[in-house]
């Protein structure tokens, strides 16, 4: 578990963990030479079951409430530290709006200093801050009222936090390992160290992490050659823990730096633009603290409303990102508002869905808003479209099986898992289980998933047959249609992949027939009129004569005895029929002569040797022909290029 301080400056949290842990967090010589805490610094509790609690130290003054947000954003219990004398001040409101934006669990209030007030003032400052949390979405908070050399009521705060750590439940670790890193030093004889709170998943020793960075090291990897977890040296850190990593590779400290992200997916990306949950921040004012001297003066005024296209400071893990703010719904967003909007940052960050984030205005002088992030990975085009907002609404679910559902609602020709993996940031495993949750369907490569539902293909078949249907009513001369013709045809927008899918599932029951690219209705026949016979019955002779090299368009013109020209609009003729396919400009092939060169392309890939001269060399044909036709091969997705190689996509028996 972790518990972080939040409140003013000099209202005694660095003494008060010191008081807890017997530790100083003020680590770097100006913050033991100004007695002034200027970064988040870090202490560590074992207790009697075993388990070891971590205390971050966070700045309370008002420059340096950006390190104050990287070491709140995930901590389970805030301890609001508010000295006696001063009451509830400026930071200590700011803390308390920014713990409520990260959706901290739970505050313990920490009244400081009571040996330099009467106990009527600490009754003041209770209740004070009993109103404000009150009005903060913080009910039920315990207060305690100590100084920092009263032991007895040290002693009861620490009992209490032990208390709440027995009964704190884990979070869960969905997804990849992701730690934002917020420090990064080099240990003699150990090398490279990078300490962070784990965000997502889980690390152990010996796997491979990749570091995400706006610097040149962005993509780099490295092996964990050891962990920390909560200050014990670990076989494994876990999600909410705090951790330290000892990494080897080519990871010069110089180069990684607070901001910076490790992750163990090699397919994480950064992005310039994030789509979220938006929620401006809490407005104080005097009225809100039932005595104005226990407030100590402090008074905020009404915060404005929150602007389109506003310029601000978003911190998200531990980066500080300038963006701005494109409010998708409304002009303007006023306190006790929720609205979607898309930030727009200056440098690439790393998000996933359900990431919370703050917002503080252009000056970074106070927080204006924060909330979750919805879509990382969000269209470039159409960010205000009604379909995009209801999207935008089905992202904001409890769990990523939810979040299918509900996409898979708006989108009847289904949805990319691909894009849906790398917004919620999933693993192979809890992808199959979000899948198998929702009982669907898949289909596509490793780099372009789809997914839809059962009732939602069966749908989608009829109306690829109804469509087809039409086609073959108004095209009577042409055997059938393409993929590209009826993706046309159809009503709605389909995938590409899921056209595919539907298409190999009717060919499977026999509803539809394919002729290479070409796909039509089992039960439809087309005819060549009695004088297309008997050109056809020359040509298919000479065809099969040819064997593997069939005669150039000019050369059947010469056996027709007819121009060029009205060989080729027979030749197409017979390709409409199935009859011929056209390879290249200057040659037709029977289909069974394309069956009987896929044997050989299949039989060459078997040792990985589907080149154009393995091609060739088996084939007898030369060099320019074997061309023409892999480039057919490809463009009919029977192959699929990789360099100087090729793949075999399907079978011989299937395509031709």
């Amino acid at each position: 578990m972790i518990i972080a301080t939040a409140g003013h400056v000099d209202h005694g949290k660095t003494s008060l963990i010191r008081a807890l842990t017997g530790t100083n967090t003020d680590r770097l010589p100006e913050e033991k030479k100004r007695g002034l805490t200027i970064d988040i610094g870090f202490a560590y509790l074992p207790v009697d079951n075993g388990q070891t609690l971590a205390f971050i130290d966070v700045p309370g003054h008002e420059k340096f409430v950006r390190n104050m947000i990287a070491g709140v954003g995930m901590v389970d219990i805030a301890m609001l530290v508010v000295a006696a004398d001063d009451g509830p001040m400026p930071q200590t409101l700011e803390h308390i709006a920014i713990l409520q934006l990260m959706a901290v669990r739970s505050v313990v209030v920490v009244i400081s200093k009571t040996d330099l007030v009467d106990s009527e003032r600490v009754v003041q400052v209770t209740d004070a801050m009993d109103a404000i949390l009150q009005h903060a979405g913080f009910p039920e908070t315990v207060s305690f009222a100590l100084s920092s050399s009263d032991t007895s009521a040290i002693e009861l705060l620490r009992d209490h936090i032990v208390q709440l750590a027995s009964q704190h439940k884990p979070r869960k670790g969905r997804g990849h390992f992701r730690m934002a890193i917020d420090r990064c030093f080099t240990i003699s004889g150990s090398g490279t160290v990078v300490t962070g709170t784990v965000i997502g998943g889980e690390v152990r020793k010996e796997d491979r992490v990749t570091l995400l960075s706006d610097s040149a090291l962005n993509g780099k990897s490295a092996r964990v050659r050891g962990v920390h977890a909560q200050n014990q040296e670990a076989d494994v850190a876990l999600v909410g823990q705090r951790c330290a990593l000892n990494l080897s590779g080519e990871l010069p400290r110089q180069e990684i730096g607070r901001g910076d992200w490790l992750s163990s997916s090699t397919d994480s990306q950064l992005v310039y633009f994030i789509d979220v949950l938006l929620t401006p921040a809490l407005n104080f004012n005097v009225q809100q603290v039932k005595d104005k001297k226990a407030s100590g003066g402090a008074v905020l005024a009404p915060q404005a409303a929150l602007q389109h296209w506003t310029p601000a400071h978003l911190h998200l893990g531990t980066a500080d990102i300038p963006c701005r703010i494109a409010l998708l719904e409304v002009k303007e967003l006023i306190g006790g508002q929720q609205g979607m909007a898309r930030l727009i940052c200056d440098r690439e960050l790393l998000a996933v869905n359900g990431d919370r984030f703050v917002l503080r205005d252009q000056s970074a002088r106070k927080t204006i808003a924060g909330g979750q992030v919805l879509d990382p990975h969000p269209p470039k085009r159409g960010r205000s479209k009604p379909e995009r907002l209801l999207e935008l609404q089905a992202l904001n679910s409890e769990t990523p099986a939810i979040a299918l559902q509900k996409l898979l609602e708006l989108q009847p020709c289904g949805i990319s898992l691909t894009r849906f993996i790398r917004q919620f940031g999933l693993t192979e495993l809890e992808t199959t289980e979000v899948v198998n949750d929702n009982e669907l369907v898949t289909t596509g490569s490793d780099n372009d998933l789809w997914c839809l539902r059962n009732d939602q293909c069966n749908k989608l078949q009829n109306d690829v047959l109804d469509h087809l249907q039409k086609f073959h009513d108004n095209n009577p001369d042409l055997l059938g249609a393409d993929n590209l013709q009826l993706k046309r045809i159809l009503s709605h927008k389909m995938p590409v992949p899921v056209l595919d899918f539907l298409l190999q599932k009717l060919v499977s029951k026999s509803d539809v027939t394919r002729h290479a690219s070409v796909y039509r209705l089992a039960n439809r026949e087309v005819t060549l009129s009695d004088s297309d016979q008997k050109q056809w019955a020359a040509i298919e002779k000479s065809l099969i004569k040819a064997e593997l090299t069939p005669p150039r368009v000019v050369e059947l013109s010469e056996l027709l005895d007819q121009p060029v020209e009205e060989t080729y609009k027979f030749l197409n003729r017979c390709v409409a029929h199935g009859r011929v396919y056209k390879v290249s400009d200057n040659r037709y092939f029977l289909p069974q002569t394309l069956r009987s060169l896929a044997t050989i392309a299949q039989s060459l890939e078997t040792i990985d040797e589907l080149s154009v001269a393995a091609f060739r060399n088996k084939s007898g044909m030369g060099r320019n022909l074997v061309v023409e036709l892999l480039e057919y091969f490809d463009r009919c997705k029977f192959t699929q290029r990789l360099g100087d190689k090729r793949r075999i996509m399907s079978t011989a028996e299937d395509m031709f």
